[in-house]
């Protein structure tokens, strides 16, 4: 009888010595995911390993405190207070309930160490632990950025809490190499540009989250990343999901409802996209657009493996494809009278993209006149023809790639007005095919490729296609610069007016102007410009953007398309401007200016 206290007391040592003592066998969480079908295992078995390992620290946000020691009696008082202990691979920072800002002593960014997990409440999403701030990061391929939450190391994780950054240009959680980072059960609510920035080798897994009222977009995906992106919900916010450059994500399961636009895919990005709802976006459910011969390449269903998205009450297209490709989407559900551009219902492969060539560097030169033998490219959008516009006599000139550390493209001088008198031997005849105003493309000349690069995010020096400009009618007078003293212009031969842009009234391309992103708020550092100052050019512009206008820079006067708070939207409307309009648009600060 006298052994059993003993032994009783002998047990409730050791089971203490275990409770308290470093865990031994916790291993850094190098690999969660271990091969790459080990890391599609679901969220409760993930949740599951963690008690079993992991070293708990507390924190409890506390203003005007540095005590603390990160026990659940005596928590630390700020996140930057736990992560200033340096914790080990495989520790738990568990928030409980609270606000977590620079008045309880956080500095932002918040960097999580190689296999640490921040977790709040994930049942409920973290409603209740709230994080909002931003900081500032160097990005290695987007420089100086503002961010609440660095998840950059490999095994990182961030469960049960919502994030927020008001701050301009703010994006809530930024991932540029984290391999095997799991974003999980969160909500980012409110943020000025995005909730999450997926960039350079990323490898992904977010689940079950909310990404709600995002000023720019829910998700960015660029970059090489990789991962999954599944079981999430996408709504009122900018575009629901972006995904650019040469991303790979796939997008499983996904709500993504009542966005302006439900996923734009751009560059030469290649998701794939199953069993998704895309429904009630105030515009376009899935929007492709045109960069090289062939791309983008997205995955949308093929007779093997079906898409199984469902597309519903979109007001605008369920598919809009820009690209100029065919796009193989098989097994989807959709409205065929939402659908533009060329999509083939059945086949095996998604598009097949043309072989990428080598891009080189542009020299600042006058681009030669277009010469009447020389084939002209259409941009085919729907199944109609399109007529195309006359080339003007003197298009600009190629503009030098950007050296700008901050990645704004600067501005050459104005393009001259046009010269006293136009011969008529520079304009060649272009019959016109249909009554459908649209902007056509033609190739220069050798020094410019055939297909544009990648327009959109990545920095790439661009091919500039020469504007091509209407000549008016005999029976309409010629709008003469004010520079330029008034001379008789030679007879041009006549073109139909239903191809002509008039100066007084400016034919609106509503086909256009739906891809066009809208402002979210009045501020707009990011402008949208053109390097021209000529009504042909502005009447063109305004086809598609009815509020752009000429204003004064210090290179001269240009037209300004659109401001946008952030660079993402802008870079998408400078796309829409490239090669749905043909005009060099580009992006510059206002304060460039």
């Amino acid at each position: 009888m006298r052994c059993q206290p003993s032994l009783f007391g002998a047990i409730a040592t050791g089971m203490t010595v275990l409770a308290i003592a470093p865990p031994l066998f916790a291993q850094p969480m190098s690999n969660p995911v271990g091969l790459s079908d080990s890391w599609k295992i679901s969220q409760q078995e993930i949740t599951n390993l963690l008690p079993q390992t992991a070293v708990l620290i507390y924190v409890a946000p506390r203003e005007n405190s540095n005590g603390g020691d990160g026990s659940p009696n005596n928590p630390y008082p700020s996140i930057t207070a736990a992560l200033a202990t340096k914790p080990v691979a495989g520790t738990v920072i568990q928030l409980t309930q609270g606000i977590y800002s620079s008045a309880t002593g956080e500095i932002f960014p918040l960097s999580l160490p190689t296999g640490v997990t921040l977790r709040g409440e994930p049942s409920v999403r973290g409603v209740n632990t709230l994080i909002r701030g931003s900081g500032k990061f160097i990005s290695p391929s987007f420089a100086s950025q503002n961010i609440t939450i660095l998840a950059n190391n490999d095994d990182a994780r961030i469960e049960g809490i919502t994030v927020t950054n008001p701050i301009t240009r703010g994006s809530a959680v930024w991932v540029e190499a984290g391999q095997r980072v799991i974003i999980s059960n969160n909500t980012f609510v409110n943020s000025d540009r995005e909730g999450l920035f997926l960039t350079g080798k990323s490898d992904v897994v977010v689940n079950d989250n909310v990404f709600r009222k995002n000023g720019a977009n829910g998700l960015s995906a660029v970059g090489s990343s990789t991962g999954e992106i599944r079981n999430n919900i996408f709504e009122n916010t900018g575009f629901g999901m972006a995904i650019g450059q040469k991303s790979q994500v796939q997008v499983t399961d996904n709500n993504i409802i009542n966005n302006t636009d439900g996923i734009i895919i751009s560059n030469l990005a290649a998701p794939t996209l199953r069993n998704n709802l895309i429904s009630d976006n105030k515009r376009n459910g899935l929007v492709i657009l045109k960069d090289r011969k062939g791309y983008p390449t997205p995955n949308l269903g093929t007779s093997s493996s079906l898409g199984k998205n469902i597309f519903r009450n979109n007001l605008g297209k369920d598919i809009n494809n820009n690209s100029g490709v065919t796009q193989v989407a098989v097994g989807n559900q959709l409205s065929l009278d939402k659908v533009a551009g060329s999509i083939a219902f059945q086949g095996n492969t998604p598009a097949s993209p043309a072989p990428e060539l080598p891009s080189q560097p542009l020299r600042a030169m006058a681009v030669p006149p277009i010469s009447p033998a020389m084939p002209t490219n259409t941009i085919e959008i729907t199944r109609s023809p399109q007529p195309s516009f006359t080339p003007p006599s003197m298009p600009p000139r190629a503009l030098p790639p950007s050296t700008n550390s901050i990645l704004i493209e600067p501005l050459p001088a104005v393009p001259q007005s046009m010269p006293q008198s136009m011969p008529q031997s520079i304009i060649p005849p272009e019959p016109v095919v249909t009554t459908i105003p649209k902007t056509a493309i033609a190739s220069s000349s050798n020094n410019l490729l055939t297909a544009p690069t990648e327009v959109l995010i990545d920095r790439e020096p661009i091919p500039i296609i020469p504007p091509k400009l209407v000549s008016p009618p005999r029976s309409q007078p010629t709008s003469i610069p004010t520079s330029i003293s008034p001379k008789p212009i030679p007879e041009i031969p006549p073109i139909p007016t239903t191809a002509i842009p008039n100066a007084s009234t400016v034919p609106y391309n509503s086909r256009v102007a739906a891809l066009v992103p809208t402002p979210a708020i009045d501020k707009s550092p990011y402008l949208v410009v053109i390097p021209a100052n000529d009504q042909q050019t502005l009447n063109r512009v305004q086809s598609a953007v009815p509020t752009a206008k000429i204003i004064p820079s210090r290179f001269g006067n240009i037209i300004m398309v659109q401001g946008y708070p952030d660079r993402d939207r802008a870079e998408v409307l400078k796309t829409i401007m490239r090669s749905e309009i043909g005009l060099d648009a580009r992006v510059v600060y206002q304060n460039s200016l």
